[in-house]
């Protein structure tokens, strides 16, 4: 997976993430809007035919972009594991 930094100052990081889409976008965006420090999180398809998201966040003062998506990628993580444990189970 390839990522770039379109842009980054102190409370707000926007990032490319081309060969994605919703799927992922709105998982992340949803993850981060749990976390009370970030006050905006959104993505939008870059173009319907070549794919790719752009993913805005920002954050309140004195919080870091960064370390709210680094908190969202570990709670993403933390529950796909817990739903591959239950399918586990269910499939036994």
């Amino acid at each position: 997976m390839e990522v770039k930094i379109i842009n980054e100052t102190r409370n707000r990081l926007e990032i490319e993430i081309p060969k994605e889409d919703h799927t992922l976008g709105n998982y992340l965006r949803t993850a981060l809007l749990a976390d009370p420090k970030v006050k905006h999180a959104c993505y939008q398809k870059v173009h319907p035919l070549t794919g790719g998201i752009t993913l805005v966040i920002q954050t309140d003062e004195g919080a870091s972009p960064r370390k709210a998506l680094d908190g969202a990628l570990a709670k993403m993580e933390k529950e796909s594991g817990e739903f591959r444990e239950k399918l586990k189970k269910a499939m036994d």
